[in-house]
């Protein structure tokens, strides 16, 4: 048995369909504001002393994790703050590569193969006793739920009930199989947001009354940054958006002319093979302020992602994927390799500065933090890790 572990830019016609269906379901974009001031029963830690640092450690809760189903059949994590008395001598839980492989790969695969990796909280375990914002995740192209667990998981730790759905359009097993064309990565984040928000409207259930529906960020890897910027234009439910390493015209096409009012911020990753810089620094200029970027030194497009960690230890994935004697097809050998060897900057080295951002940028825009002090000061407090970091508005 092989074991592994290791401790204004969405397309019009894409705008306009996703509209019409929203409409048609009587979710309809509204005028977008301000989020609210938080309320007396958030749970979201103040921090008494914020900087550029503060959320690049785990933060004061425990995590919880449970998968779920959309309506469309689509699996579902979701991440959430946990006490820690109640996940004291409980495992993390893991995730398994192969759950993604499609079945005429896996057929012939030794029984018993797995490739696992820590998924980040632990499964079934209470929700803390609070009321906590919504943070939906859009995985990359050929991506998978899980894939930036040590993301997600810090966001959880720090006070985020935090859903990533499997995009079944572009997921892994999708395109292994062959790309279907249209994806239905907009309606997948927009139904996660509706679910979550009835689950916590409901008269009882793991999830009822600890969700705060007033305050919703959205973040994306690749084509899930590209999504994500999609999505906050026909969905005013979402407060700011986060694209790591793609936006609308920064993933993988250059259609666009569409660009949400909501503040948003981009993380781009210096030597990304899969979407430059070029790009996402043209991305950047085409985005309503108040907006920001922040770049990663050195850094390849799966920087943002446990890619390049699961199997590390036996090589990496097409090591890992050649000893079971799965041939991964050409055409995807970049997506499961880019910034993994060197002299690329190795991602773990870059995943505190990535929590500090993403959490501090959450934290800033949705009004738990009021002072932007988790956002200043980044490329002295990471040097050589974080190079450059602008905003504005």
């Amino acid at each position: 048995m092989l074991h592994l572990s290791r401790p204004r830019r969405a397309a019009t016609l894409l705008a306009a369909s996703v509209t019409a269906l929203a409409l048609a379901a009587g979710q309809g974009p509204t005028a977008s504001a301000a989020p609210a001031a938080p309320g007396p029963g958030n749970g979201v830690p103040q921090v008494s002393d914020l900087g550029p640092t503060s959320f690049a450690g785990p933060g004061p809760y425990a995590v919880g994790e449970r998968t779920l189903k959309l309506p469309s059949g689509a699996k579902l994590e979701v991440w959430y703050p946990a006490r820690k008395a109640d996940v004291k001598g409980k495992p993390i839980g893991t995730y398994d590569l192969v759950d993604w492989l499609p079945s005429f790969l896996t057929v012939g695969l030794p029984p018993g193969t797995s490739v696992t990796y820590p998924s980040g909280g632990v499964r079934g375990v209470p929700v803390a006793n609070k009321s906590f914002p919504l943070a939906v995740f859009s995985h990359g192209y050929a991506g998978f739920r899980t894939q930036s667990s040590f993301l997600t998981a810090a966001m959880a730790s720090w006070g985020f009930v935090v859903a990533a759905p499997d995009h079944n359009s572009r997921s892994l097993t999708q395109v292994l199989l062959g790309p279907k064309g249209t994806t239905t990565d907009v309606q997948d984040l927009r139904a996660t947001i509706t679910m979550i928000g009835q689950k916590d409207r409901a008269r009882k259930g793991w999830l009822a009354g600890h969700v705060d529906m007033a305050h919703i960020g959205a973040v994306g890897h690749s084509a899930g940054g590209r999504a994500v910027e999609n999505l906050a234009v026909v969905d005013k439910r979402v407060d700011t958006f986060i694209g790591l390493a793609g936006a609308s015209v920064g993933a993988l096409d250059d259609t666009a002319p569409e660009v949400p009012d909501q503040p948003g911020l981009l993380m781009a990753a210096t030597d990304d093979g899969i979407v430059s810089l070029a790009k996402m620094e043209q991305a950047y200029a085409d985005m309503a302020a108040p907006k920001r970027i922040v770049l990663v030194g050195g850094a390849g497009h799966l920087v943002f992602s446990d890619l390049c960690e699961i199997g590390a230890s036996e090589g990496g994935l097409l090591a890992v994927a050649a000893a079971v004697g799965i041939t991964v097809p050409p055409q995807l050998i970049p997506l499961a390799t880019d910034g993994c060897a060197a002299p690329a900057l190795p991602p773990p080295d870059a995943w505190p500065a990535i929590d500090q951002v993403v959490i501090a940028q959450l934290r800033h825009v949705l009004g738990y933090d009021r002072s932007a002090a988790g956002l200043t000061g980044l490329t002295d407090a990471f040097p050589g890790i974080l190079t450059d970091s602008r905003s504005e508005g």
